[in-house]
């Protein structure tokens, strides 16, 4: 079996492109279609899970149709643990969850990219990466809501893709709309002597939302 086309392809201005990934294939079906480097074949064998296999499997593919090239990618983690193309210089972030995967791609800015499942769940951490102002402006009975700023949250930190991001102290959000499928909203990040905001949209995949965000110097909005 050939791997499935993208079920999402969402271009991003002039710059970006976001493919995302449903999941329907085996691990040995996705396999069949990559051609590994001996260091992605030893990053590949540490993984024993077989979710976190198709995950990572899925998105490399992804990328791979996004750039509408048929040769293997290049890729390198850096100290921080943040994913670059070796052979090119454009911006990438990916994220998985349950059946999906998804690819974000700048040639311009930097990016940072979140899927997560709507789940009651999020009330239970919702202290824990909410400020105390962002608090006063959400529903805790809006799952949707909550994930959405959960996931806000994570695409910065890979954006940043610096690590030391204290969730309700140093990222701030203006936040997503209650009850909403899409929509766009501003962020910022708050760290000593650092200070920059930054461009969030989400949108809904079945009971999926996807969030993601971009180093642009129009977010100027006062939070």
């Amino acid at each position: 079996m050939s791997a499935m086309p993208l079920i999402k392809k969402l271009y991003i201005g002039d710059h970006g492109v976001i493919g995302v990934w449903k999941i329907e294939e085996t691990v040995e079906e996705l396999l069949s279609q990559i051609h590994f480097s001996n260091g992605d074949s030893a990053t590949f064998e540490k993984f024993k899970n077989k979710s976190r296999q198709v995950h990572w499997l899925s998105y490399r593919l992804a990328i791979r149709q996004l750039l509408g090239d048929p040769k293997e990618q290049e890729f390198y983690y850096d100290e921080y643990g943040k994913l670059h193309f070796k052979n090119h210089d454009y911006f990438l972030s990916v994220t998985h969850s349950g059946n999906y995967s998804a690819v974000i791609i700048n040639y311009k800015h930097s990016v940072g990219i979140d899927i997560e499942k709507i789940s009651d769940r999020i009330n239970n951490i919702s202290l824990k990466f909410l400020s105390v102002e962002e608090l006063t402006k959400v529903d805790d009975k809006d799952f949707k809501q909550l994930t959405c700023m959960w996931s806000a949250k994570e695409a910065l930190y890979k954006l940043y893709g610096k690590g030391e991001l204290i969730f309700d102290k140093n990222i701030i959000l203006s936040p997503c709309a209650k009850n909403s499928d899409k929509g766009s909203f501003i962020g910022k990040i708050i760290k000593n002597d650092f200070s920059h905001y930054y461009d969030f949209w989400y949108f809904m995949i079945e009971d999926y939302i996807l969030v993601y965000c971009v180093d642009s110097e129009e977010a100027k909005e006062i939070i």
